[in-house]
C-alpha cells in the first residue's frame, strides 16, 4: 500500500504541475493573442491612413494633378471610394433642388446660395478650433453635421460648381478663403462664414490687413492647391497630439501646394518637437 500511495501522490503532483503549466501556457497565449490583436489594430489603422495618403499622392503623380475632382477628393479624404457621392442622399437631393431652382429662376448664383444656406442650411461652426476641426473642413462631414468653417463650406460649394459647371473659385486670404462667382459681366464675393455675404476686395484687405500676406492672395486657387490647404489644416489638427501624423499630412500638403509658406513653417515646428531618437 505504501508504494502505491507514493506513486499516486506523485501522479497527482504531476497532474497539478501539468494543470499549472496548461494555465500558464493559456495565459501566455491569451496575452500574446491580446498583444497581436492590439498590434494588428494599430497596423490596420496605420495601413488605412497610409492608403489614404497614397491614394492622394497617386492622383497627384498620375498626371491628373491639373484636373483633380473636388468630388473625388472629398471621398478619398474620408477613406471612401472616389464615386461615393452617388450613394449620399443629401448630396443628390441638393443637386435636384439646385436644378429645380435654376429652372424656375434662371439665376444660378442665387440658386447656389439658397442650396448652401437654406436647403442644406449650413451654419458657421465658430471661430478658433471649431472652424478647423475635421467636421468643419471635410465637406461630407459638413453636409452631415450642417456646420462648417471656411474650408469645408467652400469645398462643398466648389463640388456643386464642378458638377454644374458654375464659374466659382476659391480665393486665398491670410488664414482664410472665400468664394468668388464670375458672371459674364461682373464678379461677386461670397463669404463662407456669413451665409454668402458679399465683401468687396477692399473690405477684405482692410479686414485682413495684419496678414501674414504671402503674395498668393486674391487669385483663384487651383483644385490641387485648395486640397493642399485642406491637408495642411488636417495636419494642424495633429500638431499637438500626433507629430508623425501631422508631418505626413504636411508632406502631402507640400506636394499639392509647395508655394504656400505656412506648410514649411509648421513642418519645422513639428520636426523640432520630435524626440531626438527619431
Amino acid at each position: 500500500m505504501g508504494r502505491y500511495l507514493d506513486e499516486r501522490t506523485l501522479a497527482m503532483l504531476a497532474t497539478d504541475e501539468r494543470r499549472k503549466n496548461y494555465r500558464c501556457d493559456n495565459q501566455k497565449k491569451d496575452s500574446l493573442s491580446s498583444l497581436v490583436s492590439r498590434l494588428l489594430s494599430k497596423l490596420f489603422w496605420s495601413a488605412l491612413f497610409i492608403a489614404v495618403v497614397v491614394a492622394l499622392a497617386l492622383l497627384l503623380w498620375s498626371g491628373r494633378s491639373e484636373n483633380m475632382s473636388y468630388r473625388e477628393m472629398a471621398c478619398v479624404f474620408e477613406e471612401r471610394a472616389p464615386s461615393c457621392l452617388d450613394s449620399i442622399p443629401a448630396w443628390n437631393e441638393g443637386l435636384a433642388f439646385f436644378d429645380s431652382s435654376v429652372a424656375a429662376s434662371r439665376d444660378t448664383l442665387e440658386s447656389l446660395k439658397n442650396l448652401l444656406w437654406k436647403f442644406w442650411d449650413i451654419e458657421f461652426a465658430g471661430a478658433g478650433e471649431a472652424a478647423i476641426a475635421k467636421e468643419s473642413v471635410l465637406p461630407l462631414r459638413v453636409l452631415e453635421n450642417k456646420k462648417s468653417g471656411c474650408m469645408g463650406l467652400s469645398w462643398l460649394a466648389l463640388m456643386v460648381a464642378e458638377s454644374r459647371h458654375l464659374p466659382l473659385n476659391a480665393i486665398l486670404l491670410p488664414g482664410h478663403v472665400f468664394l468668388r462667382y464670375e458672371s459674364s459681366n461682373a464678379s461677386f464675393n461670397l463669404e463662407p462664414n456669413r451665409r454668402g455675404y458679399s465683401y468687396t476686395d477692399a473690405e477684405y484687405r482692410e479686414k485682413y490687413q495684419k496678414g501674414p500676406w504671402t503674395g498668393l492672395e486674391f487669385r483663384p486657387l487651383k483644385p490641387k492647391e485648395f486640397v493642399g490647404l485642406a491637408a495642411f489644416d488636417i495636419g494642424n489638427l495633429f500638431l499637438e497630439t500626433d507629430i508623425p501624423r501631422a508631418l505626413t499630412w504636411y508632406r502631402m500638403a507640400e506636394e499639392f501646394f509647395p508655394a504656400y509658406p505656412g506648410i514649411d513653417v509648421n513642418q519645422t515646428i513639428a520636426k523640432n518637437r520630435l524626440p531626438n531618437s527619431l
